[in-house]
């Protein structure tokens, strides 16, 4: 392949990996705001109108506009998570479970049906991949001792999950949920809203903090969309790129760095 053959190459190749990188970029801009339907709840139960409660200052969350479109995530300098249960608005609440999963598909449970609303759990993620899970329960409702979990071989980039009873798990990942389908949504605090959870002093949503709010019937069928059935705020942890993104970054770095090489070569 003579040189300017080569040139051509590496620029037409840098230029795919652009366009492949913006074709993930827009896609997932575009998939980002899930349609809500009409809550099969009642009046007052929908995420809108239940964030609407519970915040006591600064602006409302935009339920539609605000989504992020993460689906996972690491932690953070600190190495724990702590996660707080907002509210559950489903006939599956007594046995649903809430946690994390790593790539693998290994789950660690963070809350189960005996949790409910102003609960907390701490995750740890330990040096030797491990990551420890403490639960505790608070009144009025729910106050249970304090639960330790320890999971082995568990890493540190994970999702959140939903499971039901029969077995049906929801992820943050749409595509692990059954079609593809968005069963999550996910809001990054905006450090101006202030919320007051139950049980809790309230405070700033600060941009450490996510709230992670699932829809417990497959969007595949027959399904309210009304994302009220489990709603968890996390704090200390970070999105982290889809393996799509970091597939279009890893295409353009490797081809700009190609390129570069060249150029460097002609000089010698």
């Amino acid at each position: 392949m003579s040189a300017l053959s080569l040139n051509k190459f590496l620029t037409s190749t840098a230029g795919v990996g652009l366009m492949t990188l913006a074709t993930v970029i827009t896609s997932g801009e575009a998939a980002r705001a899930v349609s809500f339907g009409s809550s099969w709840d009642g009046p007052g139960k929908s995420l809108q109108e239940q964030l609407n409660a519970i915040t006591v200052g600064g602006p409302n969350i935009d339920t539609v506009n605000n989504q992020t479109g993460f689906q996972l995530f690491t932690n953070t300098a600190t190495g724990s998570s702590i996660g707080s249960l907002m509210f559950e608005i489903a006939g599956f609440a007594p046995t649903n479970k809430f946690g994390i999963y790593n790539q693998n598909g290994d789950k660690a449970l963070l809350f189960d049906g005996v949790n409910d609303s102003g609960d907390r759990t701490v995750v740890d993620f330990l040096a030797d991949g491990s990551v420890s899970v403490s639960t505790k329960g608070y009144l009025p409702e729910y106050k249970g001792p304090t639960v330790d979990r320890e999971y082995a071989n568990f890493g540190n980039v994970f999702g959140y999950y939903l499971e039901r009873s029969d077995g049906t798990t929801f992820y943050t990942e749409n595509s692990r949920n059954q079609g593809s389908y968005q069963q999550a949504v996910v809001y990054q605090g905006n450090n101006q809203t202030e919320l007051k959870l139950a049980g809790k002093q309230p405070g700033i949503f600060t941009d450490n903090e996510f709230i992670i709010a699932f829809e417990d019937l497959t969007r595949a069928g027959s399904t309210d969309s009304d994302f009220n059935d489990m709603v968890v705020m996390v704090e200390s942890v970070k999105p982290v790129p889809e393996p799509a993104t970091l597939a279009g970054l890893g295409l353009v770095a490797g081809a700009l760095g190609l390129k570069g090489r060249r150029k460097a070569s002609k000089t010698c």
